[in-house]
């Protein structure tokens, strides 16, 4: 099972953003920089993140990209959710094949309806503010993507 370069980028960027403290505006250039990943996509993927009421958005001179919620109250399964745009991690094609319409009784898509269930379970165990204590903990650094 593979989340898309979406997710990975939402998380880590609501994570700085965190570790930032969460208030003052970043501009998405500078936030670019400072996880290393192109500036054009990440704003497409906060732009989600904005949708989902994770993030604030701010134009103008003093605008940029802050933290709507508390980090506590972020959890990984609202950051993927907000950037996967809620499309299942499996789609069957049930459409090509003789099962047409028995979508709810296909044992390959019940199971893959579970996993899928049991994922988002687990990534609702780990807030943001998780991992901002796991760094603290750890004395790690304010996280950045490894050079490319």
């Amino acid at each position: 099972m593979k989340l898309t370069q979406s997710s990975e980028m939402g998380i880590h960027a609501v994570w700085f953003l965190a570790m930032e403290g969460g208030v003052t505006p970043m501009l998405s250039t500078d936030l670019a920089h400072r996880i290393n990943v192109s500036e054009t996509y990440l704003i497409k993927v906060l732009k989600r993140l904005v949708g989902a009421k994770i993030l604030d958005s701010r134009k103008g001179k003093k605008g940029g990209y802050r933290l709507r919620r508390l980090p506590a109250t972020v959890t990984l399964a609202d950051v993927v959710r907000a950037c996967e745009m809620d499309d299942d991690i499996y789609v069957c094609q049930h459409d090509d094949r003789s099962c047409k319409n028995q979508i709810t009784t296909c044992p390959v898509a019940v199971t893959m309806a579970k996993a899928e269930q049991a994922m988002f379970d687990e990534l609702s165990r780990t807030s943001i503010a998780d991992l901002v204590d796991f760094c603290m903990v750890r004395g790690n650094p304010v996280p950045q993507m490894p050079e490319q």
